[in-house]
């Protein structure tokens, strides 16, 4: 019998890594122990091991670590799959995008297969249930994702959104995209993570995502135009240790893009009417509705 997906996470620099790498062999000790106890077996060959760091102040150079005891060391790998999502030790998120674009591309070609014998309300059913539901699992993960790799996603729905309408051409498919109300794909992100900022505020969502957020306070000093409550506090880039890492954090980038909404739409008085005025909102950005 095996149990699969338990994680361990710590948080350490380069000069405490040898006393992190004690406290997590420590802590898998335990987790064997408990685990034989309990009829469990710990499988050495499956256990993966990815260190988070930035690019310019690497955590460690070590190449594999001792963590199982009476085990061979198990390899530092470049990226690791968590929970369906696939994580790269800088989070570009670059090998996540590749998965996401190789399954809806397989399903395209399936979905082509039987085309002429479905209608638009059926091949756009399909669309939303095998194409969109990949691009849109986890994406609040992809916040400042690289314009190459928000590309490769977009062609994707681009494609999806031409076997919509029967079409091989790749011209016009904006105004293809638009016609099915599809949101592109930095719009989505953008939308997921108001969602989550949304249900955070009204105690929706979990209570870590609660706590990286707080309301921002009004400056006594120009209380006339610097009154609105409903914006969250915002982290400057000066007080970022890492710029190009640590922006890309849900207490960083969440209040960013929700200062950025119509105070309107952060007062709304339900989720689904949230909804409804959050999507058009971006709905009306990406297209430049009027």
């Amino acid at each position: 019998m095996y149990a699969d997906d338990s994680q361990l996470y710590i948080l350490f620099t380069q000069k405490t890594f040898d006393e992190a790498l004690g406290k997590v062999q420590q802590c898998v000790a335990h987790i064997r122990m408990w685990m034989t106890q309990n009829l469990l077996k710990l499988n050495p060959d499956k256990t993966e091991v990815i260190i988070l760091e930035n690019k310019r102040d690497k955590a460690s150079d070590a190449v594999s670590i001792d963590i199982v005891p009476d085990e061979e060391p198990i390899e530092i790998k470049k990226s690791a799959k968590n929970l369906g999502t696939i994580f790269d030790s800088n989070l570009i998120m670059s090998n996540n995008v590749s998965k996401i674009v190789r399954a809806c591309n397989g399903q395209l070609v399936n979905m082509w297969r039987i085309a002429s014998k479905l209608n638009k309300k059926q091949k756009t059913k399909l669309v939303t249930t095998l194409i969109h539901s990949r691009i849109d699992f986890c994406n609040a993960l992809l916040v400042y994702l690289k314009d190459c790799d928000v590309k490769r996603l977009q062609k994707v729905q681009n494609a999806a959104t031409r076997f919509i309408y029967g079409q091989r051409e790749r011209r016009g498919v904006t105004q293809l995209r638009k016609k099915c109300h599809f949101l592109p794909i930095r719009e989505r992100i953008d939308y997921k993570i108001c969602l989550l900022v949304y249900k955070s505020l009204h105690d929706a969502a979990p209570g870590f995502l609660r706590d990286m957020i707080q309301y921002r306070t009004p400056n006594s000093h120009y209380m006339r135009i610097d009154d609105d409550t409903t914006q969250l506090k915002v982290i400057r880039d000066n007080e970022l240790n890492y710029k190009t890492l640590t922006r890309k954090a849900f207490s960083v980038a969440a209040p960013r893009i929700w200062n950025r909404l119509p105070r309107e739409i952060r007062t709304a008085t339900s989720l689904g009417s949230f909804k409804t005025s959050l999507k058009s909102h971006l709905f009306s950005i990406a297209y430049e509705c009027p």
